[in-house]
């Protein structure tokens, strides 16, 4: 039997599910479902399991790392990337909903509104300016306090 802190069976047993969080999470964590809508929005990045939306998504992965051809700009058979594209096709599971964000800066662009007075004059519920001063005094050094009110006990 060891005596160490250290070699606690369940001190040992909690440091080595510490260390191993971030692997199962990555592991365990769960999906999104099997058949869950997709919105085609172009301000939201799809992510997991959502961003997997066409077959051979590894290979496709890797050509679009250029990792499926040598890197050149001499010669141009070796350079033309549609002859060694990567056949995939899109996963016919996935059904997609029209996107609920209205293209806001598309359609109302911020130069419209640059020179628009803002009209909001009404009176706010808590004045803004009432605590600037505030009702007690402070940085005030005792010392010199005490020498301006200093009074004799007696007169001369």
């Amino acid at each position: 039997m060891l005596t160490s802190f250290r070699s606690d069976s369940t001190r040992v047993e909690k440091e080595m599910q510490i260390s191993s969080f971030p692997g199962r999470y990555a592991l365990e964590q769960p999906g999104p479902g099997l058949d869950l809508p997709m919105v085609d929005d172009v301000q939201i990045r799809m992510q997991t399991w959502g961003a997997n939306r066409r077959d051979n998504f590894v290979n496709l992965e890797s050509d679009l790392r250029c990792m499926t051809r040598h890197l050149n700009r001499d010669n141009v058979q070796l350079n033309e990337y549609q002859s060694k594209a990567v056949a995939s096709q899109p996963v016919s599971h996935f059904h997609t909903q029209n996107p609920y964000v209205l293209e806001s800066r598309a359609s109302h662009p911020a130069w419209i509104y640059r020179n628009r007075e803002q009209p909001r004059w009404e009176e706010p519920w808590i004045n803004p300016q009432a605590n600037t001063e505030k009702p007690f005094y402070d940085n005030i050094q005792t010392r010199i306090l005490e020498k301006d009110y200093f009074k004799e006990a007696y007169q001369r």
